[in-house]
């Protein structure tokens, strides 16, 4: 595990506190990303972001799954949410944090986790118009596999936008339901890779998460964290924000210390306001690059 000394610690947190970090921004400063799509020809979907050194990679895989006793409201939302499958890998190359294998495996795990509850309200995508085939019995379950190339900090904020990207990159076939005399269901996909669904629009309430970190004083808290300054957090709130800039989940760190309301308020409105221009800025660069 990566150690940084009680030097560096004074430096970051007296920094943070003046609003200078050690790479020249200021608490509310996002580091510059690059995003592109269409990075894994196979996929139904991809994308891979860059924001300094830190780089993930992001693929989307469509598959037919059937709906098997969803008799009530609230089965039909336990099939709702299994529409979306998240699974993370960090290689082991990405960082020097990444060394232990079991402790690497539990963070993979934590962070689908936080992804899967991310997308889990039932409002993120609308399932029946974009994922649903067969009303109450068939839809598209979508398979989402990050993968983590290289890590220097803010990984889950990295995920959220990639993810969010990918989705505006995935591409459904156009099927015909086909049901036979004895009530059997069969399928038939088309075969033009021009008649296909596309699911740019599925996006629209997609959220992506804002970290802030509290480092140094209790008010003084940043985004966009490099991997020595996570070194020092001494508590994480990440909130989960869309186009619309509402809220989507609140996820604060077990372990750390707690927040003050009035820091937490700031939190929230810092995020509100950073999320709505990043995705902003997503969607533009998404437009540039179908």
């Amino acid at each position: 595990m990566q150690k940084i000394s009680n030097t560096e610690i004074y430096f970051i947190e007296n920094g943070i506190n003046s609003n200078l970090r050690a790479d020249g921004r200021s608490r509310n400063d996002y580091r510059h990303f690059s995003l592109e799509t269409g990075e894994i020809i196979h996929a139904s979907g991809s994308a891979r972001l860059k924001i300094s050194d830190t780089e993930v990679l992001v693929g989307v895989k469509a598959e037919i799954k059937e709906i098997k006793n969803a008799q009530s409201n609230n089965d039909k939302q336990q099939e709702d949410l299994k529409r979306f499958i998240f699974t993370v890998d960090c290689c082991q190359s990405a960082s020097s944090e990444f060394t232990e294998q079991k402790r690497l495996d539990q963070y993979n795990i934590e962070l689908a986790k936080q992804l899967e509850r991310l997308y889990s309200h039932p409002s993120v995508v609308d399932v029946d118009k974009y994922l649903t085939i067969v009303p109450g019995k068939f839809y598209w379950n979508l398979c989402i596999d990050a993968m983590v190339l290289d890590s220097d900090g803010n990984l889950l904020d990295a995920l959220s936008i990639a993810i969010r990207a990918a989705l505006y990159n995935t591409v459904l076939p156009k099927i015909k339901v086909i049901t036979s005399e004895y009530q059997e269901i069969t399928f038939e996909v088309s075969e033009d890779p021009e008649d296909v669904i596309s699911l740019k629009d599925a996006i629209e309430n997609v959220p992506i998460f804002i970290t802030l970190n509290q480092i140094g004083s209790q008010s003084s808290f940043i985004i966009d964290s490099t991997l020595q300054e996570e070194l020092c957090i001494n508590s994480k709130l990440c909130i989960g924000i869309n186009q619309k800039s509402m809220i989507c989940s609140i996820q604060k760190s077990s372990g750390m210390e707690g927040l003050e309301p009035q820091t937490i308020i700031q939190m929230i409105k810092s995020a509100k306001q950073i999320g709505v221009q990043i995705i902003s800025t997503m969607d533009k660069a998404l437009k540039l690059n179908p």
